[in-house]
C-alpha cells in the first residue's frame, strides 16, 4: 500500500473515531438536558422520555409504547398513568381493536407546559443550523436517518 492510501486511511479511522466521539458527548449532554427538563416539569426521566416518543411518532398502543422505551407492560402501565393524572397524555379506545387502548399526546397541554423548556436550547440551535448548506444539512439528516435505522 503506498503512503498516500495508508494516510487516507488513517484520516478515515480518525474521523469516524471523531464522529463517533462527537455522537457520545452531545448524547451524554442531551441526557443531562433531559433529566434537568424533566426535573423542571415535575416529570420522572422516563416519563418525559414517553412524551417525546409520542410527539415525534404520534399516538400508539401501550405495547408499542413499551416496545419503543424497552420498559415492561406493567412499568409503562404505571407511566402511562402518570401522564394521565398530570394531563400530559391519555388513553382512548383502538377503533381497530376494543381490546387495545392508544395512547395520544395531550397536544395542548404538552404545548403550554413542556415545549417552553426545551425554548433556549432549540434557540442556540438555530445559529448551528444556519452555518451548513442545504447540502451539507441534507447529509445530516441522511446520516442521522441511517443511524435510526441501524438501531432497528
Amino acid at each position: 500500500m503506498n503512503r498516500d492510501i495508508k494516510a487516507r486511511a488513517g484520516d478515515r479511522v480518525s474521523l469516524e473515531d471523531a464522529v463517533r466521539r462527537g455522537l457520545r458527548m452531545y448524547m451524554t449532554r442531551a441526557n443531562v438536558f433531559s433529566y434537568q427538563v424533566a426535573e423542571r416539569a415535575g416529570l420522572g426521566y422516563t416519563d418525559l422520555h414517553c412524551l417525546g416518543l409520542l410527539q415525534l411518532q404520534g399516538p400508539m398502543s401501550a405495547g408499542e409504547l413499551a416496545r419503543c422505551t424497552g420498559l415492561t407492560t406493567s412499568a409503562i402501565t404505571a407511566a402511562i398513568d402518570r401522564l394521565e393524572r398530570g394531563g400530559l397524555a391519555r388513553r382512548e379506545p383502538d377503533p381497530s381493536d376494543r381490546r387495545r387502548v392508544i395512547v395520544r399526546l395531550d397536544d395542548e397541554n404538552f404545548n403550554r407546559r413542556i415545549v417552553p423548556l426545551y425554548a433556549a436550547k432549540s434557540a442556540g440551535e438555530a445559529p448551528v443550523l444556519t452555518r451548513f448548506t442545504d447540502e451539507e444539512l441534507a447529509v445530516v439528516r441522511d446520516f442521522l436517518a441511517a443511524l435510526e435505522e441501524a438501531d432497528g
